[in-house]
């Protein structure tokens, strides 16, 4: 039924649980699992000082995140295209997803701030709403074997 699978992650334990969820979900399907990690542009520094260091510790950040996903996978004998940039998270996920034909997105439902919008994260809401595949949020207390 799928064929390829995002997993947008920002380390936090919530996507981990659903990069886990997505490496099932690859095995299941015999479907290829992209990895995409977002370093995000600060929007409250206007002037934008040392933001080229940020990003580059965010790109050295989600660099280690996304090797953890892939020795996962790899342990499963999931193969991953995975991808670390720089942008809007949301629509970074969306874009991603029309260029690589993505079937299904699978992400946490909370971010690594914490921070819960009632019941789910204005990233996921965002994705939910617009991204053009079927969407599996995991919750934060959701138990995968």
């Amino acid at each position: 039924m799928y064929e390829r699978i995002l997993c947008p992650t920002d380390g936090s334990d919530n996507a981990d649980l659903a990069a886990k969820r997505g490496i099932r979900m690859a095995e299941q399907h015999d479907a290829e699992l992209h990895v995409l990690y977002v370093v995000e542009k600060s929007r409250e520094d206007p002037e934008q000082k040392g933001l080229e260091e940020k990003i580059t510790e965010g790109r050295q950040e989600g660099r280690s995140v996304v090797e953890r996903i892939e020795r996962d996978a790899a342990d499963a004998g999931i193969g991953v295209e995975s991808t670390v940039t720089t942008g809007v998270p949301r629509t970074m996920i969306e874009t991603y997803t029309d260029d690589h034909d993505i079937d299904a997105i699978v992400m946490g439902s909370t971010g690594a701030d914490g921070v819960s919008e009632k019941l789910i994260g204005t990233v996921s809401k965002y994705v939910v709403n617009e991204a053009p595949a079927d969407v599996l949020i995991v919750r934060r207390d959701s138990e995968i074997e």
